[in-house]
């Protein structure tokens, strides 16, 4: 109890010193770290006030413009390359009727959560081919997500399953191992692929995120070669991939080129955001978006074992003040607009 009470305190101070929260506590390794290596860290309160200042011109609604799944899809649908649709109720029976019978297999999400919580793949044989019946649970799902946190929207968003490129499948045939590409508008005006990092899935889990059943692992954006092992965020780390034994550092995502050209079409189509990540799978057909993220977290300081704050002011050529979450005298700052912007 002793040792609880203390490190209840003292995430409360590092809450309100260094604006981190208690998962990043634990997967950063903060716990074990002095006052200075923190204060190098990219932190989630600091972190959204960057993103805030490189998004600003984007307007009050810029989050949701990436984080609602089905939003962002239809303002950059020939990105996706495959049929997404959204259900809000009943209402939508026959849209969703269609889609089913279509695509006997599909992909269930919530339609603006995160950490791919609630994703999963559905299927009309599950409930004895009862399209009705399937369409009522799925719309279940997304009001308990509303229930629990009210804030989140109930609508749901299915998707056509991605088929996925033999030559990332041979890491994990079971998910869709996909390539977090965090975009930055830097100081040059230019657009930066900043720390780039793959997801794979593990012991056959279909979805690829280090926070579920997956691992992450550094990727060099000039070569598109995977530059360290994988990371959990439970701090379990691998070599070789569990299943298919294949090494992780040095691994080459292929069609590097590829996907990097995309990356710059796609900030083309919002130019208004200087910040945005992105999950990109590989088909045979070439590279598609998964969906966008707003203020995807630098998990590059776990597979580092050091911060990036710094680095990153450099490149956007911005920072904040001194004080708490860049206040002074227990004062939060204004952020204003993009620096590229005056």
């Amino acid at each position: 109890p002793e040792e609880q009470d203390e490190m209840l305190y003292r995430f409360i101070y590092d809450y309100w010193a260094f604006g981190c929260t208690v998962d990043e506590e634990f997967y950063l390794g903060l716990v074990s770290k002095t006052a200075e290596e923190k204060r190098e860290y990219m932190l989630a309160l600091y972190r959204h006030k960057y993103v805030q200042h490189l998004n600003w011109d984007a307007g009050p609604d810029r989050v949701d413009q990436l984080e609602d799944k089905y939003r962002l899809y239809q303002r950059i649908k020939p990105f996706y390359k495959r049929e997404i649709i959204e259900i809000r109720s009943m209402d939508d029976y026959d849209t969703f009727a269609s889609f089913a019978e279509k695509h006997p297999v599909f992909v269930v999400k919530p339609a603006d959560y995160f950490y791919g919580i609630g994703i999963h793949k559905a299927s009309a044989k599950e409930y004895g081919g009862d399209c009705r019946a399937m369409m009522e649970a799925i719309l279940r799902e997304g009001q308990a997500v509303h229930d629990k946190h009210p804030s989140r929207d109930s609508r749901m968003v299915l998707e056509e399953l991605i088929c996925q490129d033999e030559s990332l499948a041979r890491l994990h045939s079971g998910s869709v191992n996909v390539i977090r590409v965090t975009a930055v508008r830097g100081k040059d005006g230019k657009i930066h692929i900043y720390h780039p990092w793959i997801k794979a899935g593990i012991n056959g889990s279909f979805v690829a995120t280090a926070a579920q059943e997956g691992f992450v692992a550094e990727i060099d954006p000039a070569t598109g070669v995977v530059m360290t092992d994988g990371y959990q965020e439970t701090g379990n780390t691998y070599q070789f991939h569990p299943n298919s034994g294949i090494r992780i550092k040095g691994f080459q995502v292929p069609r590097w080129n590829e996907l990097t050209d995309m990356v710059q079409a796609l900030m083309e189509q919002l130019p208004k955001f200087g910040y945005i990540g992105r999950d990109l799978a590989l088909t045979p057909e070439g590279w598609c978006v998964v969906e966008g993220n707003y203020s995807g977290e630098f998990m590059y300081q776990l597979m580092n074992c050091r911060g990036y704050r710094r680095e990153f002011e450099g490149l956007i050529g911005w920072k904040l003040g001194t004080g708490y979450w860049g206040g002074a005298s227990g004062t939060l700052l204004p952020v204003p607009g993009p620096s590229w912007a005056g």
